[in-house]
């Protein structure tokens, strides 16, 4: 019996170390910053090899930040 209880305590103390561990990796990853005007801005995630930020143009809608996209437009090759 006291094998049985020794093997369970021991087994807690494992689980409980990789519980703290998965969550020390989970939680140390930081927010995006976005650098901003009123409704237009830049969310950096990080630079390049450079120096220089590298990020994503977002816009503000109803508060929060949300990705944005462009549209191509077909355009003549020639104006005349």
């Amino acid at each position: 019996m006291r094998r049985v209880i020794s093997f369970w305590v021991l087994s807690l103390a494992v689980a409980a170390g990789l519980a703290s561990a998965v969550t020390a990796q989970v939680t140390r990853a930081p927010l995006p910053r976005v650098v901003s005007g009123n409704d237009i801005g830049f969310r950096v995630e990080g630079t390049n090899p450079a120096g220089k930020p590298v990020g994503t143009w977002v816009v503000r809608i109803n508060g929060d930040w949300v990705e944005a996209a462009t549209t191509m437009k077909a355009a003549p090759a020639t104006t005349r």
